[in-house]
C-alpha cells in the first residue's frame, strides 16, 4: 500500500499544527454541554411523570 507512509506524515503534521480553542469555541462547547444536561434532566423528569406502558 503506497498510501501508508503519507498517512504517517500527515498525522505528524497534524500534531504539529495544533491550535488552541478560541474563547468563542469554548463558550459554544460549554453551552452545548449545559443544554444537553438540562434536556437530559427534562427528559428524566417527563419520564417520571408519565405512567408506565401496559
Amino acid at each position: 500500500m503506497p498510501d501508508e507512509p503519507e498517512i504517517g506524515k500527515e498525522l505528524k503534521r497534524m500534531e504539529q499544527d495544533y491550535e488552541p480553542l478560541l474563547p468563542v469555541e469554548k463558550k459554544l462547547i460549554g453551552w452545548s454541554l449545559g443544554i444537553g444536561l438540562v434536556l437530559l434532566g427534562v427528559l428524566y423528569w417527563v419520564s417520571r411523570l408519565l405512567p408506565a406502558g401496559p
